[in-house]
Formats: C-alpha cells, structure tokens, sequence
C-alpha cells in the first residue's frame, strides 16, 4: 500500500510540473497571454502582382483601383485580387479563368454576422459576400486541366455591379 501510494505521489507530482511548466510557457515575462503564433497573417510586400502572378492574370488594360494581398495561414497561402473595370472588360477576364459553371446571382449575407478569416477589409473594401448586385462562380483549374493554372487549386470570383456599366472584380486563390 506504502510503494502504490509512493507511486502515486510520484506521479501527481510530475504531472503538477509539467502543468506548470507549459501554463508559464502561455505567458510572457509580464504575465500576460502570448499572443497566438502560427496563424493567418497578410504577407508583408505582396500584393495585386504577387497575387496576379500566383494566378496567372492580367488585369485589363482599362482596370483601375487594383488591389491585391497575400495572406498565409494555417493550411494554404490565399491570394486576393480586386479591380475594377467595363463590364465587357471583365466578362472577357472572366471568361478566360474558364469557371465551370455561369456566374449565378448572389444572395448577400447579414454583414453583422458575416466572418471570414481572409477580409476584403484588409483593402479597404467591403465583403462581397454582403453587398447587393454580386455575381459568383468558382474555377477548380486542375479539375478543367487547365495547365496555366496548374498551381491553383481554386479560384473563387465575384463581380458587383456598380454602376454606369463598370463592375468590381474580386478573385480570391490558393
């Protein structure tokens, strides 16, 4: 009964260290939580090229307000792209991404519920998922052997209409 109680002792007392070693390593040096390592985070220097060249696009000529970033994460490494352009400008970009299906009308999301992990705030632009007149659709580039994309898993676009015939075109990749 002495060595099982022993044994016990023992045990709990490990156990107590090592609970105490890693809760002093979620603190820093002041006490406070460390902040989480690991997560997303947008890629310091990268934006619209890097994001254009991972995709493989060339924006319009006639394209302005282009906007782009790159943000790595957990699993994928996303890149957005966003410009604005003609209508007849953009259908023809679209069109050339080869998406599998036509663009569909979007039904818009509560912007008071909505949550993403890649905002299209970080660009200073509102989420298309919540704004009115957008057009959706999605490109699996290895699903339609596309071999100029052969890096991209998929591209998932949307196109607003804003207005006096130019539309807003936000690509997001990984």
């Amino acid at each position: 009964m002495k060595a099982t109680r022993s044994l016990f002792n023992r045990i709990t007392s490990v156990a107590v260290t090592i609970l105490l070693a890693l809760s002093a390593t979620a603190c820093s040096d002041d006490g406070t939580p460390k902040a989480r390592t690991g997560g997303p985070v947008w890629v310091e220097g990268q934006g619209a090229p890097e994001a254009a060249g991972f995709m493989r696009v060339q924006t319009p000529t006639g394209a302005t307000e282009v906007k782009g970033a790159v943000q790595r994460g957990f699993q994928d490494t996303i890149y957005l792209i966003s410009f604005t352009a003609s209508a007849a400008e953009a259908e023809t970009f679209i069109a050339d991404l080869r998406p599998q299906e036509a663009l569909r009308a979007n039904t818009p999301r509560d912007p008071k519920a909505y949550t993403t992990i890649t905002p299209w705030s970080h660009l200073g632009l509102p989420e298309p998922e919540t704004e009115q007149k957008v057009r959706t659709a999605s490109v699996c580039p290895p699903c339609i052997k596309d071999e100029r994309r052969s890096t991209v898993q998929s591209i998932t676009i949307f196109i607003q209409d804003t207005g006096d015939g130019r539309v807003r075109v936000y690509l997001k990749a990984f």
